[in-house]
């Protein structure tokens, strides 16, 4: 997963790079979430292989355990949150160059884009900050004397906890799947000017066929962020949970949207693609 992920998204970076598609704030939108990708799935390697260590007691250090503990899975959270509302930045700038048109002002929203990324990321860093002053370390006093880590919440954060993760997962599903219909209302709109009536269900269909992508993308990251969802409800370690199995695949099944950039952004994208093409074909020339 790991290397499937540097290769991802180092693809993907090389492609949003292009000085011509960060002229606008989607390509620095995507740009951003490229690299996210690569830190996202770089920080669940370090996690994987650090419960292996702690577990093995290769590491006793209680102050380095301690400080994973609170660091490395409210990272985690952070930076899928992040990836995210990313994708929302994305949706709500191309509806607005969708209803704009030639009035829509590429300059502008390239700056907006430099103070939004930090903001969004501020913001989820605040609603998550509850996650690591409720986490704790404490040592198992069965035979095989195993250190976990847990989370303490009260009820009111309990509460706040579910909400928030409901929150990031179901508000971004739903701007994307609104963006995505508002575009192919819009264009619609547009193209029904210059057509006859009796052509209005064609013309429907050819922009619900063209934009349907944003429409699927939409429904496969929120059906990849469920799992994520779940096991925040979860309580209880591990031996508590009857299949782990399950518990394990639904994990790492929140995992796979940072590898789908290429797949969801790139290639529907006719500009994307080609500047995409265009990156490999001159990786392949300079590795002859």
């Amino acid at each position: 997963m790991l290397i499937f992920s540097i290769i991802n998204g180092l693809l993907s970076t090389l492609t949003f790079k292009s000085e011509s598609l960060l002229k606008t704030g989607c390509g620095i939108y995507l740009l951003t979430n490229s690299i996210i990708s690569i830190l996202t799935i770089t920080i669940f390697t370090i996690k994987y292989f650090q419960l292996i260590i702690f577990q093995m007691k290769s590491i006793t250090n209680t102050s380095f355990i301690h400080f994973s503990c609170i660091l490395t899975d409210v990272l985690l959270k952070i930076l899928l949150s992040f990836g995210d509302w990313l994708y929302v930045a994305v949706a709500i700038e191309r509806t607005l160059a969708a209803t704009q048109g030639i009035s829509f002002n590429q300059s502008k929203s390239k700056y907006i884009a430099r103070y939004v990324i930090p903001i969004i990321l501020l913001l989820i860093s605040i609603s998550y900050i509850h996650d690591p002053i409720s986490r704790r370390t404490i040592d198992d006093i069965d035979d095989e004397q195993r250190t976990w880590c847990i989370l303490e919440y009260s009820t009111s954060l309990k509460k706040y906890d579910k909400f928030i993760n409901i929150f990031h997962v179901l508000i971004p599903f739903i701007i994307n799947i609104l963006s995505a219909i508002c575009i192919t209302i819009q264009v619609f709109r547009i193209r029904v000017k210059t057509k006859k009536k009796s052509a209005y269900k064609k013309i429907l269909y050819a922009q619900i066929k063209q934009n349907k992508h944003l429409l699927i993308s939409s429904c496969i990251l929120i059906l990849l962020s469920i799992p994520r969802l779940i096991i925040s409800f979860l309580s209880g370690c591990m031996d508590s949970i009857r299949t782990p199995w399950l518990y394990l695949i639904g994990y790492y099944i929140s995992f796979i949207p940072p590898l789908l950039i290429i797949i969801l952004f790139i290639l529907p994208s006719k500009t994307y693609k080609q500047e995409f093409l265009s990156m490999i074909a001159k990786i392949n020339f300079f590795s002859k």
